[in-house]
C-alpha cells in the first residue's frame, strides 16, 4: 500500500498560495473564535494561525469565555461579518456543552462569503442545486486526493462511512456530481469494502480497518482521529495493509494538514473576491 503524505501535498498547496498571494498583493485575514478552554481547540487554532501567516496572511484570534451568553457570541460574529478587514471567519468546534445545542444558529450567523469552513447551512445546501460560496475544507481535501489518485472519477465505486455534516454529507453530493456509484453506511463493515475503488472511513474505532475486503488498487482515506495506546491514530491499521496494492491517506500526517491547506485556499479566495 502506497502511503500518501498529506503534509507534502499541503506544503505544495501553501507554496503556490504564498507565491500567488504575493503577486496579487493579497494579505488574507482569518478571524477565529475560540470559545471556552478546550485545549485541543486552542492547539488547532495555533496550527491555523501559523499556516495563515506562512502564506503572507494574518490571524485574528478572539478568545471568549465558555460561559458567554448566546447573544454575546452572535454579537461577536456580527462584528466580524461587518469588519471589512476580515476575509474569513471560523468558529472553532466543538463548542462548550452549554452552547453546543445552538451550533447551527451560530454557524448560520456567519456571512456565507466569509464562511471559509463551509459550515453555514446556506453553503452546505448550495451543493444540492446551487453554487456554494465555500465547501467544507475536509471534503475538499478528500476530493483533492481522489482526483490526484483516482482520475477519472466517473463510474468509480465509492464507500463513505459516517454521517457528518462536514465530511460525509458534502462528499456524497460531490461524488454524485462526479457520476460515481456512491454507498453510505453509518459504521464500518468489512463486507461493504468489497469492490470499492475509494473508501473514506470517518466513523469507526481505532485501527479497526484491516485488509479484509479491500480491493487491490483501492484508495483509502482515513478520516478518523483517536488517541490510542499513547499515540494518535485513525480508523485504519496501516500495518495490516502493507501487502495490499493501493493507496492510503493515513492518520497522522494525512487529512489534517490537507484540511488546513484547503482552509487557506478558501481564505485566499475570500480575500480575492472582495
Amino acid at each position: 500500500m502506497e502511503i500518501i503524505s498529506g503534509k507534502d501535498i499541503a506544503d505544495e498547496i501553501k507554496a503556490v498560495l504564498k507565491e500567488s498571494n504575493g503577486k496579487q498583493g493579497l494579505y488574507p485575514c482569518l478571524a477565529m473564535l475560540d470559545v471556552g478552554d478546550n485545549q485541543e481547540n486552542s492547539l488547532y487554532i495555533g496550527l491555523k494561525q501559523k499556516a495563515i501567516e506562512s502564506i503572507g496572511g494574518k490571524a485574528r484570534i478572539i478568545k471568549l469565555s465558555g460561559d458567554i451568553k448566546p447573544n454575546g457570541l452572535l454579537e461577536q460574529i456580527k462584528i466580524l461579518n461587518e469588519d471589512e478587514e476580515v476575509d474569513g471567519i471560523l468558529l472553532q468546534l466543538p463548542l462548550p456543552e452549554i452552547l453546543e445545542p445552538l451550533r447551527e444558529k451560530f454557524l448560520r450567523a456567519i456571512a456565507p462569503h466569509k464562511d471559509v469552513d463551509g459550515f453555514n447551512p446556506e453553503n452546505r445546501g448550495g451543493l444540492l442545486g446551487g453554487e456554494p460560496v465555500f465547501i467544507s475544507c475536509a471534503a475538499l481535501a478528500c476530493m483533492n486526493i481522489c482526483q490526484r489518485f483516482k482520475t477519472p472519477l466517473a463510474g468509480k465505486k465509492v464507500l463513505l462511512i459516517g454521517e457528518s455534516f462536514d465530511v460525509i454529507q458534502p462528499l456524497a453530493l460531490m461524488f454524485i456530481n462526479e457520476q460515481c456509484d456512491v454507498t453510505i453506511i453509518p459504521e464500518y463493515d468489512p463486507e461493504a469494502m468489497q469492490n470499492m475503488d475509494i473508501a473514506i472511513i470517518e466513523k469507526g474505532t481505532p485501527l479497526a480497518v484491516n485488509n479484509q475486503g479491500v480491493k487491490p488498487g483501492a484508495l483509502l482515506i482515513d478520516a478518523g482521529f483517536h488517541w490510542f495506546q499513547n499515540r494518535t491514530c485513525g480508523n485504519i491499521d496501516r500495518d495490516a495493509l502493507t501487502e495490499v496494492e493501493g493507496y492510503l491517506l493515513p492518520v497522522p500526517g494525512g487529512l489534517g494538514p490537507l484540511l488546513i491547506a484547503h482552509l487557506l485556499k478558501n481564505v485566499s479566495q475570500a480575500a480575492l473576491s472582495k
